[in-house]
């Protein structure tokens, strides 16, 4: 292509590659039996009501996408009214095809050129990607034992700084940072700067000093975007749904940046019924709690480096064998984790929590190998 004049943003873009797929490892492998957990996927599936709206919503699919929307995002304003007491309606959402898109929208919005985006490193790699590709320069700041380090953040701002992204609980780490360090944090930040709390996992969270971002929403921070989505809790990953939560004049600009019929009505349909599953979202937080603990505990019998989770992963480091020997051990005996080499973490691994039986498996497998 040498003919061709091409974007010197996106030459500087490394492609995002996800989890390995079960099917790729069933051909590669020629196993029946796999377990994966790679992806920090829901063990119980999609909620029985979200499958039903959707597949009721499949009979329209030749039609363009209607009022499926603004239904979802009246549904949120109403959850969140009923929880938090807040007095949100639904021009205080803004909904994506996952929360890839969003963090797309908000790049697009505010990281032109010149200016700069501040994240911890480790932390979810569509931060640096979105900003590098948009034209503007990602600033990485160490992680302080494995937490989102905001002090070093604040005094990271210049006056080149657009967005702050602050991933809580922090993938890949499962790590979270507190009401009060966030308060303190919020104190030192510019109005200029645009600060993202990602909370795709906040749902998991059991410690009561988890910050609620979206106060800051609510006492009118126009500088404050909270995001969350439908993957993880209500095991809707497949389908691709993710919402921001601002004040009003912060999500009529963002919407500026979204992409008409992002998300099709089938899906919208699908969330704003998982809302309404609540024995489902309870079922999902009781096995992530009871198998985090176990995971863990199978973890330290293997004397093996973990960091303590608030999430439905738990991240393995300083492991004793080389990662990529053991990926490959654990993949033959058909149990997909994630090495963190992608994440800037070459000695880690992520591993998803599953049911009993699948963890189980999984540290089987590892201990087979650890004794090799």
């Amino acid at each position: 292509m040498k003919n061709i004049k091409l974007n010197p943003h996106l030459l500087t873009v490394p492609l995002y590659v996800g989890g390995k797929p079960i099917e790729l490892v069933q051909e590669e492998y020629g196993l029946t039996d796999v377990v994966k957990l790679g992806s920090n996927e829901n063990p119980l599936g999609p909620s029985p009501l979200a499958v039903a709206a959707f597949q009721d919503a499949l009979q329209n699919a030749h039609r363009y996408p209607g009022v499926a929307d603004k239904r979802l995002r009246q549904k949120l304003a109403a959850f969140y009214n009923a929880r938090d007491g807040a007095t949100f309606d639904e021009n205080n959402f803004l909904t994506g095809n996952g929360l890839g898109d969003v963090l797309r929208m908000i790049a697009h919005a505010f990281l032109f050129e010149g200016g700069e985006a501040i994240y911890c490193d480790p932390t979810f790699p569509l931060y640096p990607i979105f900003t590098k590709m948009f034209g503007a320069v990602a600033v990485a700041v160490p992680h302080a034992n494995f937490r989102y380090n905001l002090r070093a953040i604040a005094d990271a701002i210049s006056e080149r700084t657009r967005v702050v992204f602050i991933c809580n609980p922090n993938n890949p780490t499962g790590t979270i940072v507190t009401r009060d360090q966030v308060a303190a944090f919020m104190r030192r930040v510019p109005e200029s700067v645009v600060v993202v709390f990602d909370e795709s996992y906040c749902h998991f969270v059991p410690d009561s000093d988890f910050s609620n971002s979206i106060d800051y929403v609510r006492n009118g921070r126009d500088n404050v975007l909270v995001l969350r989505g439908f993957s993880k809790i209500y095991g809707m990953a497949n389908l691709r749904i993710g919402y921001a939560i601002g004040t009003r004049a912060m999500i009529e600009y963002l919407a500026h940046a979204q992409i008409v019929f992002n998300t099709g009505d089938p899906t919208l349909y699908a969330a704003a019924a998982a809302l309404d599953d609540a024995a489902h979202v309870q079922a999902t937080r009781q096995l992530i709690a009871r198998e985090r603990e176990f995971v863990q505990r199978g973890f330290a019998e293997l004397d093996l480096n973990y960091v303590p989770s608030q999430t439905n992963f738990v991240l393995l480091t300083d492991l004793p064998r080389d990662v990529q020997a053991i990926n490959a051990g654990m993949l033959r005996r058909g149990v997909i984790v994630r090495p963190m080499g992608g994440f800037g973490m070459p000695d880690a691994i992520r591993v998803t929590l599953g049911t009993r039986e699948q963890n189980e498996k999984m540290l089987h497998a590892l201990r087979e190998i650890l004794k090799q």
